[in-house]
């Protein structure tokens, strides 16, 4: 009983100590400075942008406009630069200094409305962001480096294509890994069509004044691509509309036999709370296989044996 006793007694000791001495550290004259940088510093690391892994090959819409980010074999492409397209980057933390280049789909304002704040989220880096795009993306390429000219080393530069190869597209980026292709958009005013290319797989990339046969020329010969496009709606609209209509993608995607697919409306649910169930009514009157709509967060993942959509990115 008397080693019990002073077990116990022990046991208690040991306990007292251990709590003022947790008491002791709790409330040093520092400890809640310590306490808030421990957390801040947890905060930073956990929003601070990651370099996409090298086997990574997946797109994530990062704003209502138009605006999604490709990683693919380690690099990193931005497909549009609509509004707000450099915060919902910097939120979703994909925005670094090594983005490899940003495609352009067309030149309609909406799209190219969020290069300057693009471009001066990327200040500092060594050399220009190159910018792919159809005909007469020069001239916007300029205008935005006139207008963030006040920012130091905030600078776009138009990329330089290869030759066009016909039914093959243009060829636009090769890092020797990943390859991207360009489909039509050679007259001012329409739009371009791309086509990702990473280990045997393939991702489409459509704007809003796509044609529909461009999209299927691009997957051409691929086998079970995934797509994101870009889509409006004369029954939604009640008028015509410049983007193409949603049935026309569609019957385009099942055409080019993709696999699975994101829709980016013109008019987008997320500003337009009754255009989300419209949306939805229009898609599931469809065959099973159409696209799904993409909200800021959305990924289609690429990068097992078939492609997946989820509703919101996971880190």
């Amino acid at each position: 009983m008397k080693l019990r006793r002073d077990i116990l007694l022990f046991g208690a000791v040991a306990i007292s100590a251990a709590a003022g001495g947790w008491w002791f550290l709790s409330n040093r004259p520092d400890a809640a400075v310590n306490a808030f940088k421990r957390d801040h510093r947890a905060q930073q690391d956990a929003s601070a942008p990651r370099l996409p892994p090298a086997e990574a090959f997946r797109a994530t819409v990062c704003a209502a406009g138009p605006c999604v980010v490709v990683e693919a074999g380690g690099l990193t492409f931005i497909f549009g630069a609509g509004q707000g397209a450099a915060e919902g980057i910097e939120r979703l933390g994909l925005m670094h200094a090594n983005i490899d280049a940003l495609l352009l789909p067309d030149l309609a304002l909406k799209t190219v409305e969020g290069l300057p704040a693009v471009a001066g989220a990327l200040a500092g880096r060594r050399e220009p962001l190159k910018v792919y795009g159809p005909a007469g993306m020069l001239s916007v390429v300029d205008g935005v480096n006139l207008i963030v000219s006040a920012t130091p080393q905030a600078r776009l530069a138009a990329g330089v294509e290869g030759e066009d190869q016909g039914a093959y597209g243009r060829l636009v980026f090769d890092s020797g890994v990943v390859s991207v292709r360009g489909f039509g958009g050679v007259e001012r005013g329409m739009g371009r069509v791309y086509r990702i290319d990473f280990e045997g797989r393939s991702l489409i990339l459509s704007g809003c004044l796509a044609l529909p046969a461009d999209i299927i020329a691009a997957a051409r010969e691929v086998k079970e691509p995934g797509a994101v496009v870009l889509a409006g709606s004369e029954r939604l609209l009640g008028s015509l509309s410049s983007c193409i209509d949603l049935p026309v993608v569609v019957q385009a995607l099942s055409q080019a036999k993709i696999s699975a697919s994101v829709l980016l409306p013109a008019d987008p649910p997320d500003t337009h709370p009754l255009a989300a169930a419209a949306w939805r009514e229009m898609l599931s009157a469809s065959e099973p296989s159409a696209p799904r709509i993409g909200l800021p967060g959305a990924v289609i993942d690429m990068s097992g044996e078939k492609a997946i959509v989820r509703e919101s990115r996971q880190k």
